[in-house]
């Protein structure tokens, strides 16, 4: 989808904090919408992101040269997201799902290019409140304001995946009630948002744990 005509993506193509070997611009750039990336565009995305407009148009140029079709899907988005992270990609298979969802902003199964610059900002350049009710937002599947032990212990098995720990000698469901035994001040068997933060913004082993924005 996203790499119709385009070269693959490769690792180094895009780092976290400057964008150097870029190829020169297209004449007149597209958007992912079809559209120029107009001022308007980049006032916004500067706006969200705290990127200089110079450094979102090199971002893009950059997008737009791999995805011609300004999209990336579910599977691309995957592959970029590992050249973007540390972590060897194979690790990154659990957890990158569930940031597929959380970057899929309008929940269309693709994210454009606005979607990544201000979800890819936001997980790298946003304070740890910020990072933390995030993550909560990309964990509560259910979008009922909660986390409930499910929720919770697919969340810990794709950290353990991430984390390259052992799964066999962490037991996620042990680890799940654990974690809401911490969490749930109120004791009504599930976490709030207001929980999840506070909670781990106390405990530094559990955010570790919890949150792959760190």
């Amino acid at each position: 989808m996203g790499n119709k005509g385009g070269k693959k993506i490769r690792k180094g193509d895009f780092t976290n904090k400057t964008h150097d070997s870029l190829p020169k611009p297209p004449s007149r750039s597209q958007s992912s919408k079809g559209e120029f990336l107009t001022e308007h565009d980049l006032d916004f995305l500067a706006g969200q992101t705290g990127h200089s407009k110079d450094e979102i148009k090199k971002i893009f140029r950059e997008f737009i040269v791999n995805n011609p079709d300004g999209k990336l899907d579910r599977k691309e988005f995957i592959q970029l997201y590992t050249k973007l992270r540390p972590e060897p990609a194979e690790t990154l298979e659990k957890i990158s799902n569930f940031v597929f969802r959380a970057f899929d902003l309008d929940q269309n199964g693709t994210i454009d290019f606005n979607e990544f610059m201000i979800s890819y900002s936001l997980t790298t350049r946003g304070d740890l409140k910020q990072k933390l009710e995030y993550s909560f937002n990309v964990y509560d599947s259910d979008k009922n304001g909660y986390l409930d032990r499910d929720e919770l212990k697919q969340v810990i098995f794709g950290m353990l995946n991430l984390l390259g720990a052992d799964e066999k000698s962490n037991d996620a469901n042990f680890l799940a009630q654990q974690c809401i035994r911490e969490l749930d001040v109120s004791n009504d068997g599930k976490v709030s948002k207001e929980e999840f933060i506070k909670g781990l913004s106390k405990n530094y082993s559990m955010r570790v744990l919890l949150s792959p924005f760190n």
